[in-house]
């Protein structure tokens, strides 16, 4: 059933923001992270529209296996790796890349040695969440060359847990982690998420990828400025405003009466709420775009309702408004909401119609 919100996906923002990407990181192979329908945005349709990415990078066999079967051809990435033998031949067939990061994935490769299999060994510097020791990993490097055949290609990998806060010193500690174990050998090696991209350089290697930044979000939390990178938002939240009502000084408007007119106001029910993505836990309130002024959101954010000041606002039933996008920034509507940009795109672009435009 058709929500009456929708999320407008630009693509051409899309391939201004990879190749901004591609600008700041030159000298880097770019492997797209289309994961979780590539944030909210269509997996399918980002991955077509990016037709000059190098790579794309998701979570699951399936998801890759998705994408194959759609017609992409481009080599693709299971970053979460197999997790059975039927991952394994599915791999195999597919032509997918797999990342390494636990004993018993090695164990699974023993069953079947492939001719040709691309591999990411992830070794874990300090995220603590997927990979190998750093104690182990030439151990480990023994035991998967002897489960694969010669043919296959090993790449060396990491994750960074805090590139987004510059002055954590944690990043250069993982940077300095894994180049003692990576500078042992002469495999391709793989760093830098969006962040890394964007104020890491030391973190571009062979293959940086970017996630975040492609969807026109710059992931990083301080107001320093990080090169000269212009990005555009690719999802705009939109939802037709369906009632205009006039409210008394001291009323008070929607559930637990929350919001009280602290004056006569003009009131908009706009038809967008949290069963669309929309956050429901508002710590403070963020504005929404009605043509070329904005309007605070009042009061609690209902299943699929939402009240705005419309006070001084010249505006009609029927006209739609923005909840994100190119005026509003889905990263200041995610502040507001105490969580993270990540989220409410995911959410947003899982609940509702998506319309693309080129």
């Amino acid at each position: 059933m058709r929500r009456a919100a929708y999320a407008l996906i630009n693509l051409a923002h899309l391939k201004h923001n990879l190749a901004a990407t591609r600008d700041v990181a030159k000298q880097s192979k770019i492997m797209a992270v289309v994961k979780a329908d590539a944030y909210g945005h269509g997996m399918l349709q980002v991955s077509q529209a990016m037709s000059d990415a190098d790579a794309f990078s998701v979570a699951y066999i399936n998801e890759a296996m998705e994408l194959r079967e759609s017609g992409i051809q481009k080599p693709l990435l299971a970053l979460q790796g197999i997790r059975s033998e039927e991952d394994l031949k599915n791999s195999i067939e597919q032509n997918i890349q797999i990342v390494v990061h636990h004993h018993e994935q090695i164990k699974i490769l023993k069953t079947l040695k492939s001719p040709e299999l691309n591999i990411f060994l992830k070794i874990d510097t300090g995220m603590h969440r997927l990979g190998f020791d750093v104690a182990e990993v030439h151990t480990v490097l023994e035991h998967l060359q002897d489960a694969i055949s010669p043919a296959c290609k090993i790449s060396l990998m990491t994750h960074l847990a805090c590139a987004d806060e510059l002055d954590n010193p944690a990043t250069s500690k993982q940077l300095q982690v894994f180049n003692e174990i990576a500078n042992d050998y002469n495999f391709e090696q793989s760093i830098a998420n969006s962040a890394g991209v964007l104020a890491w350089k030391e973190s571009h290697r062979d293959w940086v990828r970017p996630g975040l930044m492609l969807y026109g979000i710059n992931p990083i939390k301080s107001k320093a400025k990080v090169g000269d990178v212009k990005l555009k938002a690719v999802m705009s939240l939109h939802a037709p405003l369906i009632s205009i009502k006039k409210c008394k000084k001291g009323e008070k408007i929607g559930y637990g009466g929350d919001f009280c007119c602290s004056n006569d106001m003009l009131i908009g029910i706009i038809a967008i709420g949290y069963a669309d993505g929309y956050p429901r836990h508002l710590k403070s309130a963020p504005n929404v775009s009605i043509g070329t002024k904005q309007a605070p959101v009042l009061g609690r954010v209902s299943m699929d309702m939402i009240a705005v000041d419309l006070t001084g606002i010249e505006t009609q039933v029927g006209d739609i408004v923005e909840l994100w996008g190119e005026t509003i920034s889905v990263a200041d509507v995610a502040k507001h909401a105490e969580t993270i940009s990540y989220e409410l795109l995911c959410s947003a672009g899982n609940a509702l119609t998506k319309k693309y435009i080129q």
